[in-house]
């Protein structure tokens, strides 16, 4: 008898230590896979947001301060996203289990299922905290973004030199600093509030826990009771405690989780209202040319406009000037031309069709360019050429006409291995000068041999006047292949500018004058102002002819002297 009793103790034991281990076991497997779909799912997620983002085919979300909080938030909350069905289904499995606790406690005496009701207290807090700290994030996205980006001033390339000779980046990285003490500021006192509304809601459990054994033991004394039921009820009570504790810990999670779906169901809102429906497809020749009927725009936020009630027409075949001071919406303009924006009043019009009736992707299929803040791809010499027209990015026949087209032949001979040299010393490539990079952006739109509209806008900053002129020169007068097509230059220098057929000139985002130079010049208006202004200022500057980086000056002190 006491053989078989010491071995079933010791089956028991065996029994008990094997359920331990498994519930080990599967303790660690749980938490392993876990992480593992998580990460799948953050992957997933993190590729979704940034290809939705990259597919709307307007820019105001990369621009407007409140789309890029919401952007921000969302890429840095993706993780809450992904483990959102996890935590909703740990809560729920909680919840059960809490209530199955609830069904223990009313079998010793009813009155203790009251226990479950006073769940609600410690949610409601939890639920009010998260509302705190949800909010403070909101609050402090644009902070946390200004404060990222002073950093990444501090220690990226791009800027270095200027930072060291100016000394700044110690005020960069104070300014960085205090930004991020004031975030620290603001979720600290929001995480403050909210563990007051926590502390109020367990306080109330507790108090409910302390009710529950002194009523068991007053049923103790009266006879009711037994001990055991008191030790009973104290177990299920701290049971209890902890079961509420992991269901508002995954509530938490959801409600950041739900906070971080609303960005993400906004993006794919935004998305599918920014994308075109099937429409027409743009025309393969201009006949009149592009309009723009009583355009205005306005950015999102702003309080001004930048456009106002243009009325201009492009005509087709032609070389169009933009001239204006800063600030005066030549930019703007040439974004919407592009359909980047959409005009808040007015339509811009191809070949008297409102763009909006085109396709955007066929539109911009038929128009190139080179813009003031063109892009250093750091790829190989004929990729970053050749991504000014993708479908032919492997044409090397096409990637060495656009090399010729924008004399920049001379630039890739100077390079180790010629097209194929990696270009950017980020990935162990060659680092080329800002000149020769705005020459290979320069080859690269002239990849799309028969745009539409030619766009460009100021690319030249690196060039000085004699070659900036050369440059307006060949692409202001390459012939349309038959387009049509428009070439639309912006350029503050005027002895670029006086070679176009058409010379418009913006003012405060109105259009104050338009014309030939000559007819320009001899009205004596905004365009003759800013073009003597600009001589005036070219002849009162000493330059030597034929001497390195300087421009051999001529009568009129702006058109650079030609050989012959």
């Amino acid at each position: 008898m006491a053989a078989d009793r010491g071995a079933g103790i010791a089956l028991a034991v065996a029994v008990g230590a094997l359920a331990h281990g498994a519930v080990l076991v599967m303790f660690r497997a749980q938490n392993t896979l876990r992480v593992y779909l998580g990460e799948r799912v953050d992957t997933a997620l993190s590729g979704e947001i940034l290809t939705t983002a990259a597919g709307i085919p307007t820019i105001a979300h990369l621009e407007h301060p409140e789309y890029l909080d919401r952007l921000d938030q969302l890429r840095r909350g993706s993780w809450a996203l992904a483990t959102a069905l996890w935590s909703m289904a740990a809560a729920l499995a909680t919840a059960v289990s809490l209530v199955l606790s609830g069904v223990l406690l009313g079998e010793i005496y009813p009155a203790l299922a009251a226990l479950c009701v006073l769940a609600v207290f410690p949610l409601l807090g939890s639920h009010r905290a998260s509302r705190y700290r949800q909010a403070a994030r909101d609050a402090s996205a644009q902070q946390v973004r200004q404060e990222r980006r002073l950093h990444e001033l501090c220690v990226g390339a791009e800027h270095a030199e200027e930072l060291r000779i100016s000394d700044s980046a110690r005020e960069l990285d104070g300014r960085a600093a205090r930004l991020w003490r004031e975030v620290t500021r603001r979720q600290a006192l929001a995480q403050l509030r909210g563990s007051v509304w926590e502390l109020g809601g367990w306080l109330c459990f507790v108090a409910g826990q302390v009710g529950a054994v002194w009523l068991v033991t007053q049923q103790v004394r009266a006879g009711r009771a037994t001990p055991g039921d008191v030790l009973l009820v104290i177990s299920l009570a701290t049971q209890l405690q902890w079961q509420i504790w992991a269901v508002v810990w995954n509530s938490r999670r959801v409600a950041d989780a739900g906070h971080i779906v609303g960005h993400f169901m906004w993006l794919r809102r935004y998305a599918r209202a920014q994308r075109s429906p099937q429409r027409r497809p743009v025309p393969q020749r201009l006949q009149r040319g592009i309009t723009l009927d009583g355009v205005s725009f306005r950015y999102p936020g702003a309080e001004a406009p930048a456009l106002r009630d243009i009325h201009l027409e492009l005509p087709a075949g032609k070389t169009v000037a933009l001239v204006g001071v800063n600030g005066s919406g030549k930019t703007t303009l040439v974004k919407l031309l592009a359909g980047m924006y959409e005009p808040t009043a007015g339509a811009v019009r191809i070949d008297g069709r409102p763009l909006a009736e085109y396709t955007l992707d066929s539109w911009r299929a038929r128009m190139s360019g080179i813009f003031q803040d063109y892009a250093q791809f750091h790829l190989l010499a004929r990729e970053t050429v050749g991504v000014g027209d993708v479908a032919r990015l492997r044409e090397r026949s096409a990637v060495a006409r656009a090399v010729s087209g924008a004399d920049a032949g001379g630039v890739v001979a100077s390079l180790p291995a010629g097209l194929d040299t990696q270009l950017g010393p980020t990935f162990d490539g060659v680092d080329v000068s800002l000149g020769q990079w705005q020459k290979l952006a320069l080859a690269r739109a002239l990849m799309r041999e028969r745009p539409l509209l030619m766009v460009l806008d100021e690319p030249s900053a690196a060039l000085d006047a004699k070659a900036e002129h050369d440059l307006y020169e060949s692409f202001g007068r390459r012939p349309d292949a038959g387009s049509g097509g428009v070439t639309l230059l912006v350029s503050h220098r005027f002895s670029t500018v006086r070679m176009a057929d058409l010379i418009v000139v913006l003012d405060g985002g109105r259009l104050v004058e338009k014309g030939s130079h000559e007819a320009l010049m001899a009205s004596g208006g905004v365009y003759a102002d800013l073009y003597r202004l600009q001589a005036n200022a070219y002849a009162d500057r000493p330059t030597t002819a034929g001497a390195a980086g300087t421009v051999p000056r001529t009568g009129d002190g702006l058109t650079p002297a030609h050989n012959g």
